[in-house]
């Protein structure tokens, strides 16, 4: 069974924050899956795109998986920015939660 890690972000994501995540990244070992849950998140600082593909990638590399819970207000920033395809692989259902 894999390890799974399950990140809860908050309602809105600064530039400050996104170098925190980078940094906890690190911490995650090959082979586990990692769960970022933005389905409260309403506000992204447009480095936290940046984290999010640079996460996709770290996962992939280290033979981890990435699974993306996001609100509508996410899914509607990956569709503006023409990225949803690249990460519709890792979108899953919000598995019950509310979103936002």
């Amino acid at each position: 069974m894999e390890d799974t890690k399950i990140w809860d972000f908050p309602k809105s994501i600064t530039f400050e924050e996104v170098s925190e995540y980078l940094e906890s990244l690190k911490n995650i070992k090959p082979g586990e899956a990692l769960t970022l849950d933005l389905s409260k998140t309403v506000s992204i600082h447009s480095s936290f795109i940046g984290f999010l593909i640079h996460a996709k990638h770290y996962m992939s590399k280290n033979n981890g998986r990435l699974i993306l819970l996001v609100s509508m207000t996410v899914e509607k920033i990956l569709i503006m920015l023409n990225i949803i395809d690249y990460f519709s692989p890792e979108i899953a259902s919000n598995m019950g939660r509310k979103t936002a």
